[in-house]
């Protein structure tokens, strides 16, 4: 099934007319993947789906059968008809069948500008929006407020990360000579266990002498992960295409006098993002405040507050800082806590030679109620 509600879908078709667009044109590939693909046809990857401004939908598939058992669309192209091309499939579907001599097509912003060439030199009829943002926005919007059934999808991804902790945490206090791949490993095997389609992106473990590093690389070694001071373990689980994404900080030995000072500040930091959150909040002040709690201890913290979490495990809507140059401001538009908002909260702080510190949890908003569904916090071992 599409996960798009008919109210967004229409929408969407209202807003296609509005940019006075014939269609709107979303692409998926190994090279340049979107999410949107699926979000608004059920087809998960390698196709094209068009929306046309009358509302109706068609996709041009790369497998036409995993299209017919996915796809709630209103017609299947089938590829084989054009030699497997799709852009073959396109330039008949508006010359031929359309009989169009001027199409203007909307795109996503991140559609290769190599293909628009491609398209503009095969189908001379086309041409294509010039403001591709005002495509992306439009999109991130709708998908940041999730539907019952996407929430559903979100809990349970969720709920096997929190199955997971409990794994996590037996192999902390059991850790000696286990390894950060040592570690990585278990993550990913328990949560397909538990019913995970895949993980949601590359597990981060980094013991003490790399969790200063924000998203370590590489995402895990052979090094011992049971090293005095901070380590963390960042991770996720994918569920129907719905991830969650957790950070649980761990500590081996006692905090020493900084270490403690670190702790205190975020999980300080963290309480008043938790307790600011409510229905129409700027979420860019939300992120204000923590970043006013980390640095009047004397620390910084390099990245967001939070993200949005959907089909993509860094989805819509972002919670940071309000922008003040003048190119940002121009398309940055204030985002409010709504209800059926999905985010992450995770304030952190990194110091070399001290190491990092960072808790992440994922937050529901569901009928005005702010409700935190994973299960993160400390976790020592003295």
């Amino acid at each position: 099934m599409r996960p798009i509600t008919e109210e967004k879908f229409l929408d969407l078709v209202e807003f296609i007319n509005e940019m006075n667009l014939d269609g709107l044109m979303i692409m998926d590939s190994e090279v340049a993947r979107n999410v949107n693909l699926r979000y608004l046809s059920g087809h998960p990857n390698d196709a094209i789906v068009i929306i046309t401004s009358n509302g109706e939908s068609i996709l041009i598939p790369w497998d036409i059968n995993l299209a017919e058992k996915h796809s709630e669309v209103d017609e299947i192209l089938d590829p084989s008809n054009f030699q497997y091309n799709s852009s073959l499939v396109l330039k008949n579907l508006i010359e031929e069948r359309w009989n169009k001599t001027l199409y203007k097509m909307g795109v996503h912003e991140n559609t290769p500008y190599g293909t628009i060439l491609k398209l503009e030199s095969l189908i001379p009829s086309i041409t294509f929006f010039k403001e591709p943002r005002k495509i992306t926005q439009k999109l991130r919007k709708l998908r940041a407020t999730k539907s019952e059934y996407e929430l559903k999808q979100l809990k349970k991804a969720a709920e096997i990360g929190n199955k997971t902790i409990k794994d996590i945490q037996r192999f902390v206090m059991n850790a000696n000579k286990d390894t950060e791949n040592d570690l990585s490993f278990l993550v990913r095997k328990k949560m397909s266990e538990y019913g995970a389609e895949d993980i949601a992106f590359e597990s981060l473990v980094a013991n003490s002498l790399r969790s200063h590093e924000i998203h370590c690389h590489p995402p895990s070694t052979n090094q011992q992960f049971a090293k005095n001071g901070f380590a963390l373990i960042d991770f996720g689980a994918k569920y129907e295409g719905y991830h969650s994404d957790i950070t649980i900080p761990i500590c081996f030995g006692e905090f020493n006098e900084e270490e403690e000072k670190i702790y205190k500040t975020v999980l300080k930091a963290y309480e008043v993002a938790i307790d600011m959150i409510d229905i129409d909040v700027p979420l860019w002040m939300i992120h204000e405040e923590t970043v006013k709690i980390i640095e009047k201890e004397g620390y910084s913290m390099p990245h967001s507050l939070g993200h949005g979490l959907g089909l993509s495990e860094h989805d819509a809507p972002i919670i940071s800082r309000k922008p003040t140059d003048e190119y940002t401001l121009k398309y940055w538009n204030e985002e409010r806590v709504q209800n059926g908002m999905v985010f992450t909260i995770e304030p952190g702080i990194y110091k070399k030679g001290i190491g990092g510190f960072r808790l992440e949890n994922d937050v529901i908003i569901n009928n005005g109620n702010v409700e935190v569904i994973t299960n993160s916090k400390l976790i020592k071992k003295i």
